[in-house]
């Protein structure tokens, strides 16, 4: 009984040091580059993504499109839930959890001009909005997504 478990062991051994080897170090250094970070939050995200895991997958995406824009320290809170809400919306309306590069920078920039396009019209608005409250009234804004389908149409599928 115990040769089997150790058998098992250093099978699932074998495999880890395998996938060591195979990839990049596991953890980045404090002096990684915004690229290395952005390249290791993606390469999360679509195993996230593989292994069904929708809230990691979701947050790690939104990270790597903020980190590419230079923009995840942004002092700008209301862009960043802004943008954390509406790429989340993106990303679950699609068939696929996943996301190529140059698809999220485009939706980056997208949804940059689309709240900016907000910004101008709440100050022209005849409406006072407090600030406290943008929170909730961004939760309720649907953009037109080209994705956007009925939902009995909607089949989820990860990766």
């Amino acid at each position: 009984m115990e040769q089997k478990g150790s058998a098992y062991m250093d099978g699932k051994n074998t495999t880890e040091r395998q996938l060591m080897i195979k990839g990049e170090l596991p953890f980045l250094s404090p002096d990684a580059t915004s690229e290395q970070v952005w390249k290791h939050f993606y390469h999360l995200a679509t195993l996230f993504a593989k292994s069904q895991e929708l809230a990691p997958s979701l947050n790690c995406f939104i990270d790597v499109f903020l980190i590419r824009g230079n923009e995840m320290h942004s002092p700008d809170k209301d862009w960043l839930d802004f943008f954390r809400r509406q790429f989340a919306i993106y990303l679950m309306g699609k068939k696929c959890i996943s996301c190529s590069l140059s698809e999220g920078d485009m939706i980056h920039d997208f949804l940059r001009m689309e709240y900016e396009q907000i910004k101008i019209e709440l100050q022209n608005s005849e409406f006072a909005f407090q600030k406290e409250n943008l929170s909730r009234w961004f939760a309720s804004i649907e953009l037109d997504f080209p994705w956007l389908v009925e939902s009995e149409e909607l089949h989820w599928s990860f990766g």
